[in-house]
């Protein structure tokens, strides 16, 4: 039960002092409705929500990532500075593919 109280304590933490996390959560919830609205097939909606919940876990890594960054180089550091922009990157890489997943199952939807 530690386990779960935990991690639910570290997404609570995101959320609460993550503003992208919480954009990520909105677009999720409204690419959900939409898609639901559309009646899409279950494998498309399966395919949205494992691609939703795949930013989000990057999101919470880069989360944990610049934390842990920040506690141990508090001072600016140029490698400190790498560490975060490339787990940001790997956000942006998820979020950018989260989009093309979500345009081809929209195209496949309205092509049939």
């Amino acid at each position: 039960m530690a386990v779960l109280r935990n991690a639910w304590n570290g997404i609570v933490h995101a959320w609460r002092t993550q503003r992208n996390l919480r954009i990520q959560v909105v677009l999720g919830i409204l690419a959900l409705i939409v898609f639901s609205v559309l009646h899409v097939s279950l494998l498309a909606l399966a395919l949205l929500i494992l691609t939703i919940a795949l930013v989000l876990a990057f999101e919470l890594m880069n989360t944990a990532l610049e934390a842990l960054v920040d506690l141990v180089s508090p001072q600016r550091q140029p490698l400190a500075k790498a560490a975060k922009d490339a787990a940001a990157g790997a956000v942006l890489v998820t979020a950018l593919g989260a989009l093309v997943v979500g345009v081809l199952l929209a195209a496949a939807f309205l092509a049939r």
